[in-house]
């Protein structure tokens, strides 16, 4: 297991880099193994969900103990997660399909096709939604009834997929350079430029849209007027981002095992803290902020400082 030393900020500087040491970065306080793969995780009032993309299943962890407390096998490629009411929904790029989980009995209640490669699931308007990416379109779901209910073509590679200002946007990725802003009554879509190539994953953070993009930057957006805000480096392949409890943005980068924490009221990288291998995705749950390795096996707790 890698050594960890402490964390250390970048700061750019005529091509060159700068390191300074950051005393008050966040550290890591436990390290739960969940199964090849660790992907997408999600949090709910009993405990912890990740979708291990390698086994297949739906691992729950107890926060209080650290330790892995079920495994529910659904699906090989399971990956993005959701949970509403009971269940878990959770999508898989290898079957094309999304899966909705009964946690009380622990079985697979519903299998719903939605295309090739279900990208990000969001919450939104009373409806679960779903990206197709290699097929540019939005999938709209009734929770209650485990239904496609409209499939919106938005052209493009959408990835992510978040709610702000009305509307739910959608990251259109690969080669894209935009958001999209779908109205869900009209499904009127408006795009909007961000100046940067392939947004990924999105989220919503004090006030603004965020994303990530290809080209290795972390996107502030102000979802009311449609512009950027800020536009701050994080080589190599950012991944999710997510509001933490200590008033900061943390970016998941799984080429380079880091965490980046941003400051939004001034827009400037606190600092870049080693995380597990292939760090991808975040949730906040107890407290502190959790980070699945991709690369590896385990999850790792964070307690913002």
């Amino acid at each position: 297991m890698r050594r960890l030393a402490w964390p250390i900020v970048f700061f750019a500087f005529a091509g060159s880099f700068t390191l300074v040491a950051s005393a008050a970065a966040p550290q890591p306080v436990a390290r739960i193994v969940a199964g090849a793969k660790p992907c997408g995780i999600a949090s709910s009032a009993g405990g912890v969900w990740v979708a291990a993309y390698g086994t297949g299943q739906l691992v729950r962890i107890d926060p209080r103990r650290n330790r892995v407390a079920r495994r529910i096998r659904v699906a090989r490629g399971i990956c993005h997660l959701a949970l509403r009411s009971g269940s878990v929904w959770v999508a898989s790029d290898k079957t094309d399909l999304l899966y909705r989980v009964n946690l009380r009995r622990g079985h697979v209640a519903a299998r719903i096709p939605v295309g090739a490669w279900p990208a990000d699931l969001e919450f939104a308007f009373g409806s679960l939604w779903v990206t197709a990416y290699e097929l540019a379109k939005v999938v709209r779901i009734d929770p209650r009834t485990s239904r496609i209910t409209r499939v919106y073509q938005v052209g493009g590679n959408p990835a992510g997929l978040g709610e702000a200002d009305s509307a739910l946007w959608v990251a259109l990725g690969r080669n894209g350079r935009s958001l999209g802003r779908l109205d869900p009554a009209t499904g009127e879509l408006t795009k909007t430029d961000i100046g940067r190539t392939g947004p990924g994953f999105l989220a919503t953070a004090f006030g603004s849209l965020w994303t990530t993009t290809a080209d290795g930057y972390a996107v502030r957006i102000d979802p009311a007027t449609r512009r950027v805000v800020a536009s701050l480096p994080v080589p190599a392949t950012p991944a999710e981002l997510a509001a933490a409890p200590d008033g900061t943005v943390w970016v998941a980068e799984k080429e380079r095992n880091t965490i980046t924490r941003i400051d939004p009221a001034t827009n400037r990288i606190l600092d870049v803290t080693p995380a597990g291998r292939g760090a991808f995705a975040l949730a906040v749950a107890h407290g502190d902020v959790w980070v699945t390795s991709f690369a590896g096996v385990d999850v790792w707790r964070f307690r913002p400082r």
